[in-house]
């Protein structure tokens, strides 16, 4: 795929922030974000943002051969998460993790983390991953 400086700069936002739309109408989430509401056809809809919010492990694979660009990343664990307090399921890379440590349901926190380099272009392209929640002391 050709890389384009104006779509990547456009495109921002719901890479770095996980921008997804409420509907006004039916009060649903719909992630990724639409123009149109995917489960009531409203177009009363309101940006939120779920960049902030913990998530819950349902589950997720380990991908031990990957593309050009992602060698340094073996093993690629990719995971559907579930945000915690608005119920949005999210397919996303899990980071800061040896696959052996993951089990279902473990609460984990978005961070922003590079995703591959354009090599043509020199621009690192970041995106939201998740790691397990670091407990401290004081058990918060």
């Amino acid at each position: 795929m050709q890389f384009s400086i104006p779509r990547f700069w456009r495109e921002r936002a719901s890479h770095y922030r996980l921008k997804a739309v409420k509907c006004r109408k039916c009060g649903r989430i719909n992630y990724p974000p639409s123009s149109v509401c995917r489960y009531c056809g409203s177009k009363d809809l309101e940006e939120i943002y779920l960049d902030k919010e913990k998530a819950k492990l349902l589950t997720w694979t380990i991908i031990y051969t990957t593309p050009i660009g992602f060698e340094d990343k073996k093993p690629r664990i990719i995971g559907i998460v579930e945000t915690v307090e608005t119920h949005v399921k999210i397919l996303a890379p899990i980071t800061d993790v040896l696959p052996e440590e993951l089990k279902e349901g473990i609460l984990l926190e978005p961070v922003l983390r590079r995703i591959n380099q354009d090599r043509e272009a020199g621009l690192i392209h970041y995106g939201i991953a998740y790691r397990p929640v670091i407990k401290t002391i004081g058990g918060t």
